[in-house]
């Protein structure tokens, strides 16, 4: 049975979502999922990749209640408390939320992907993998095994998360960065783009360069 989707968001995390449903749909004949359209506070009455803007981000139990299912996409970059702060109002009931999982993605038999979890077109997720509810795997992006990543995250395209690695809840590893195995990145933690990370970053700070040093503390904004 076809589950119609709304995806939470907008072009930059939501539309790359929404292309993987259309393109397992139409390569590859997966008609499990069908993206309904979005949601989005900023772009009411307009069109996100074609797709109608139904509502409001307070319109959740609305759409729940006329049988629809979710992804949330809202990973504010930067503003990772803020992430958390707008996902716990939305209130998105965790048995509607899908997995979207490109055909063209690897995902170990004995991975784990939480409700609402997404992997991108090329994304890998190794053996013994954990990835976090709603958080996203985008395009090239790489999950060694045995690495966990907490919910609401976000990794970029590109970047490389070697084995046995432990990220927190709302943290982003940036575009083209690499952090070697068996480190520990806090929650709500920020990896800039092309950083290599070597030691572990506590809780609430930004890293960036190479190796990665701290740069400044997440804003709480």
């Amino acid at each position: 049975m076809t589950k119609k989707v709304i995806i939470i968001g907008g072009e930059g995390k939501g539309g790359p979502i929404a292309a993987v449903i259309e393109d397992n749909r139409h390569t590859f004949g997966d008609m499990s999922l069908e993206v309904a359209g979005f949601l989005n506070d900023m772009e009411l009455g307009r069109t996100i990749h074609t797709f109608p803007v139904l509502g409001g981000t307070n319109e959740v139990a609305h759409f729940a209640e006329q049988g629809y299912h979710f992804v949330y996409a809202i990973h504010m970059l930067g503003r990772n408390y803020k992430t958390e702060e707008l996902f716990h109002q939305v209130n998105v009931p965790q048995e509607l939320l899908v997995n979207v999982v490109s055909k063209r993605a690897f995902v170990a038999h004995n991975a784990i992907l939480k409700p609402g979890a997404c992997v991108l077109v090329n994304g890998y997720v190794g053996a013994g993998a954990e990835i976090g509810a709603c958080t996203l795997v985008a395009s090239h992006a790489f999950v060694g095994h045995d690495s966990v990543v907490g919910p609401l995250s976000h990794m970029a395209i590109r970047c490389v998360v070697g084995s046995r690695i432990h990220i927190g809840k709302v943290a982003d590893v940036g575009i083209n960065a690499t952090v070697i195995e068996k480190r520990s990145i806090g929650d709500y933690a920020v990896v800039g783009a092309a950083a290599l990370v070597t030691k572990d970053i506590p809780e609430g700070q930004i890293w960036a360069g190479s190796p990665a040093r701290y740069f400044r503390n997440v804003s709480r904004d």
